[in-house]
């Protein structure tokens, strides 16, 4: 899939073209199990491609960071550290890809890559016992990548880490720890962090940004349902759930302050450091990492309607 973004006046034109050698319909509900849906079934919009028009990766290849030519300094890799074993993986795979399906140190993860809401979350794919794989479903929900697994057609929500139909309709996804960084910070504090390697098995055109244009405008690509105005919508906030609360920290605030925040989320003492760029770290009383998302606004709220939001001493 290419993404066209062309922004006239105040107005934002997407065109998807895709890439492919045949002709597809548009993402459709009919294509996956709509037993036990957790919301109503109009609440999904096509995002354009269709079913596993955007292609999920498994399997994936890797190479050392000395063969990592193609990345700049300042090009952003989403980091995943398990069990002291890093990988890296650049966003301009990852928007090209959304989900890529790896296993890390005997542990199933799905990293996921929502450019409309500028999230990345890693899961953890082992659900209820059993090992998940999760394609592109072409289906948006509150703007956001709607995963499917590919065991059941089950669809599944990255900012809601949960199921919404099928087997795994009311099942909850485990969120590791992750950052987007930039590679020159990630291999500087993991030198011996392997990279997703551009050899996918797709023909894509990895050194353009699709979503540059959307990224740099106010305005966001599908109508929302809900807005909460406390901020505007397409601000970068981190976003922080624990025992079911929800609070989220303005990023430009965490890039502005020069000493860590002590603040609790649902009675759990955690601190978060300042920000570099757009990497921001949050652990608990013992040093542990917690799992922390950082999206646009809209999104963030829109999936949690009773979030609190940090206001500055």
């Amino acid at each position: 899939m290419v993404m066209n973004i062309k922004k006239t006046g105040t107005i934002v034109i997407a065109t998807f073209l895709f890439v492919s050698s045949f002709q597809a319909s548009k993402g459709s509900c009919s294509d996956f199990d709509f037993s036990n849906a957790q919301v109503d079934q109009n609440a999904f919009k096509s995002g354009g491609p269709p079913k596993d028009g955007i292609p999920a990766l498994t399997n994936p290849e890797f190479i050392k960071q000395s063969e990592a030519k193609f990345l700049d300094d300042d090009e952003r890799v989403v980091g995943v550290v398990i069990n002291g074993i890093a990988r890296a993986y650049p966003l301009s795979i990852l928007n090209w890809h959304e989900i890529v399906n790896d296993v890390i140190d005997e542990t199933p993860v799905a990293i996921t890559w929502c450019p409309l809401t500028k999230s990345a979350v890693v899961f953890d794919r082992n659900v209820n016992g059993q090992t998940l794989e999760f394609g592109v479903s072409g289906l948006l929900y509150n703007s956001n990548v709607v995963m499917y697994d590919r065991n059941y057609d089950g669809l599944w929500s990255q900012m809601k880490m949960g199921g919404l139909t099928g087997k795994g309709a009311t099942a909850e996804l485990k969120n590791l720890p992750s950052q987007v960084t930039t590679w020159k910070q990630w291999r500087q504090e993991y030198p011996n962090s392997l990279v997703l390697s551009r050899k996918t098995g797709h023909r894509r055109d990895y050194q353009s940004n699709p979503y540059e244009g959307y990224h740099n405008t106010s305005q966001v690509m599908f109508p929302l349902p809900d807005i909460d105005d406390r901020v505007p919508p397409k601000s970068l906030v981190v976003g922080i759930r624990l025992k079911d609360k929800a609070k989220a920290y303005p990023l430009d605030m965490l890039q502005r302050i020069t000493q860590p925040i002590n603040d609790q989320v649902a009675g759990v003492d955690i601190t978060i450091f300042p920000a570099l760029d757009e990497s921001v770290i949050v652990q608990d009383t013992h040093g542990n990492r917690l799992a922390s998302v950082v999206a646009y606004w809209f999104a963030w709220s829109g999936f949690n309607q009773d979030s609190l939001l940090y206001k500055e001493k």
